[in-house]
C-alpha cells in the first residue's frame, strides 16, 4: 500500500470495519514507522501514535498535548461545516470534560469523580447484579438465537447509567438511537438518514434540547442524589454550571457512559467465543473473571483514537512534534505492542500483567472505568454460571467509525445450564 493510500486509511472510518485489516496496518506502522505523519487527502496532517509507551508519553504531557480545539479527528469538509454550525458557540458543538484542560477539567471532572470511586460503585452492587440478571433472564428466553449487541449488550449499561441519572425508561431507546448517531456519523447503517454532510450537528441539536429541558426541571426542583440533579444543581467558582456545560455534561454520560461498556461487552463475548475452550476455563475458574475482562477490554478498545494539539514543541520517539500539530493517539493499536503485551494476538484469560489503556491514559483516563469494571463482572459472571454453552450463529459485523464503537451484529445461540433443585 502506498503512503496515500495507507494515510487515508488511518484517517477513515472504513479501517475499523475490519479488525483483520485494522490490526494489519497498525502492526506495520508499529514496525516501521511508530510515530507516522500522516497527510491524508482531503484531511488535516496529524502524527498517528501507534506504540504504548508514546501514548503514555503523551499522556503523562497533559500541558503540552492538550485536548481543545477537538478530541477526533474531522475533514476539511466537516471542519467547515462544524464552523457554521457553532458560529454561536464559540466553535464548539459539544463542552464536556473529555473537551477540557487544565483548571476546567480538573473542575468539571471533580463534580462527579467521588460518584465513581470504588467505594461509591459498591453502593451500586445491588442495582448493577440486578440489571445482569433480568438481561441474562431475557437472553435465555430467546429460543431462535438473538444478536447479543443489539438485545442485550447496547441495554445493560444504558439501563445503569440512566438509572442513575433517573431518566425514564420508556425514553431509553430514544437516547440509545441518539447516541449511535452521533458516535457512528459515517456508518452506513447507523448514521441519521438525511443528513449526509451536515456532521453530527443535527444530533447534537435533538441532544440539547432533550437535556435542555431535562436540566430546566431538575434546576425547578429541590436536589436529590441522582446524577443528573447533581449536576443541575451544582456551582463551579460560586455559579452553577453555564447551559453548554451543564447540558454537555449530560450527553457525555449518556453516550461515553454506556457505549464503551455495551462495545467491551459484545467484543468480550465475541472474543472469549473465538478462542477454544475459554468458555470451560472461566466456568471451572470463575477467580479469572477478573483479569479476564480487563483482557476484554484489551481487544475492544471501543475508544479508537482521541486527537491531542501541541501547545509547543516536543520531541516524541526522536521526532519533532511542532507547536500547533496535532497527534492521534490509536489506543487500539497501543493495545496490542509488541513491546508490551506477549503474544497479544492472543486472547488469554490469566494475563497477568495486563497494562491495557483501553480507558486512556493520564488526567484524561476514563472517569467512569470503575462502573464499567464492576458492570462487565456482574454481567458475565450471571450469564456463565446460567449457561451451558454460548455459540456464534453467524458472521458478526462490526460498525464502520474511528471514533468509539465496536461490533455492529453479534448473532449468538444459547444453551441454558440445567436446572438444579
Amino acid at each position: 500500500m502506498g503512503i496515500i493510500g495507507l494515510d487515508n486509511l488511518l484517517a477513515s472510518h472504513t479501517l475499523f470495519a475490519s479488525p483483520e485489516s485494522m490490526h494489519a496496518v497498525f502492526r506495520q506502522l508499529r514496525r516501521e514507522d511508530p510515530l507516522h505523519w500522516t497527510a491524508p487527502e482531503g484531511h488535516p496532517p496529524f502524527w498517528a501514535v501507534t506504540r504504548h509507551a508514546d501514548v503514555i508519553e503523551v499522556g503523562k504531557h497533559a500541558d503540552v498535548f492538550v485536548a481543545e480545539p477537538k478530541t477526533f479527528l474531522l475533514t476539511n469538509e466537516e471542519l467547515r461545516v462544524r464552523e457554521e454550525q457553532t458560529v454561536a458557540t464559540n466553535g464548539k458543538l459539544i463542552r464536556s470534560m473529555i473537551h477540557m484542560d487544565g483548571t476546567d477539567h480538573r473542575q468539571y471532572r471533580g463534580l462527579t469523580q467521588a460518584y465513581f470511586m470504588p467505594a461509591s460503585i459498591k453502593r451500586l452492587e445491588s442495582t448493577i447484579q440486578e440489571r445482569a440478571s433480568a438481561l441474562v433472564s431475557q437472553l435465555l428466553e430467546f429460543e431462535g438465537g438473538c444478536d447479543f449487541y443489539n438485545e442485550i449488550a447496547v441495554w445493560y449499561p444504558l439501563k445503569i447509567i440512566m438509572g442513575l441519572m433517573n431518566v425514564p425508561e420508556s425514553e431509553h431507546a430514544y437516547l440509545l438511537k441518539l447516541t449511535q448517531e452521533l458516535l457512528a456519523p459515517n456508518d452506513p447503517t447507523l448514521r441519521r438518514a438525511g443528513t449526509e454532510g451536515q456532521g453530527k450537528g443535527p444530533v447534537a441539536k435533538e441532544y440539547f434540547a432533550y437535556f435542555g429541558k431535562l436540566l430546566e426541571e431538575r434546576r425547578a426542583t429541590p436536589q436529590t442524589e441522582d446524577l443528573a440533579s447533581l449536576i443541575a444543581h451544582t456551582h463551579i467558582d460560586g455559579q452553577p454550571l453555564g447551559l453548554m456545560e451543564a447540558v454537555s455534561y449530560y450527553v457525555i454520560l449518556a453516550t461515553a457512559g454506556h457505549d464503551t461498556t455495551s462495545s467491551s461487552m459484545a467484543s468480550g463475548l465475541y472474543y472469549l467465543l473465538q478462542t477454544p475452550g475459554a468458555q470451560a476455563q472461566l466456568r471451572a475458574n470463575p477467580q479469572l473473571l477478573v483479569p479476564a475482562v480487563e483482557e476484554m477490554f484489551r481487544f475492544a478498545s471501543p475508544v479508537k483514537h482521541f486527537v491531542r494539539t501541541a501547545t509547543r514543541d516536543f520531541e516524541l520517539r526522536g521526532k519533532a512534534v511542532r507547536a500547533g500539530q496535532e497527534v492521534a493517539l490509536f489506543y487500539h493499536s497501543a493495545n496490542f505492542d509488541e513491546d508490551v503485551f506477549e503474544d497479544p494476538m492472543h486472547f488469554r484469560l490469566d494475563r497477568g500483567k495486563n497494562r491495557q489503556i483501553a480507558f486512556g491514559f493520564g488526567v484524561h483516563a476514563c472517569l467512569g472505568q470503575n462502573l464499567a469494571r464492576a458492570s462487565m463482572r456482574a454481567f458475565f459472571a450471571e450469564l456463565l454460571a446460567r449457561t451451558e454453552d454460548i455459540s456464534l450463529d453467524g458472521t458478526p459485523t462490526f460498525i464502520s467509525t474511528n471514533q468509539v464503537g465496536g461490533l455492529k451484529t453479534l448473532p449468538i445461540r444459547v444453551k441454558p445450564a440445567p436446572l438444579t433443585v
